[in-house]
């Protein structure tokens, strides 16, 4: 949870941010997730989890893509320290090892890691609106078309 507000502070409306909660998070995990799922946790010694990735199925139909990274999110302090590229390559491992050779990813527009994901080589393949807590955000698609 961490890791998201401190990313998207003073990006999204803060009520949101200050609702997300460990609790409610682990409710989600609990629900289970489908078995073409998998999480990435990047741990450091004495400081415990610093970052996480996490990919599966995509939940909506874009372009045909095999797989999705929902999100890909480091404790400020540990960015730009190849932790995130890390994780990404765990994930896009994952896809491959199971027979997938494409992923989308949804990032909001105003989100300040666009170069992150253009620099692992995702193109923008089209855009979306959704809504914050009542403030109204585009959203890009970034697609990895061949992950092999």
């Amino acid at each position: 949870m961490k890791s998201w507000q401190e990313s998207f502070a003073g990006i999204v409306p803060q009520i949101f941010l200050d609702k997300m909660s460990v609790e409610r998070r682990a409710k989600a995990f609990e629900k289970g997730f489908s078995p073409f799922y998998k999480m990435y946790v990047a741990e450091v010694p004495e400081r415990g989890i610093v970052g996480f990735a996490d990919v599966g199925e995509p939940r909506e139909n874009i372009d045909a893509y095999e797989g999705e990274l929902y999100a890909i999110y480091l404790l400020s302090e540990f960015k730009r320290k190849g932790v995130g590229e890390r994780l990404f390559n765990l994930g896009v491992e994952f896809f491959v090892g199971s027979g997938k050779s494409s992923m989308y990813l949804l990032a909001l527009e105003v989100s300040p890691y666009k170069l992150f994901y253009k620099k692992m080589g995702g193109q923008i393949v089209g855009r979306k609106r959704i809504e914050i807590e009542g403030v109204m955000y585009d959203e890009l698609v970034y697609g990895w078309e061949s992950l092999r």
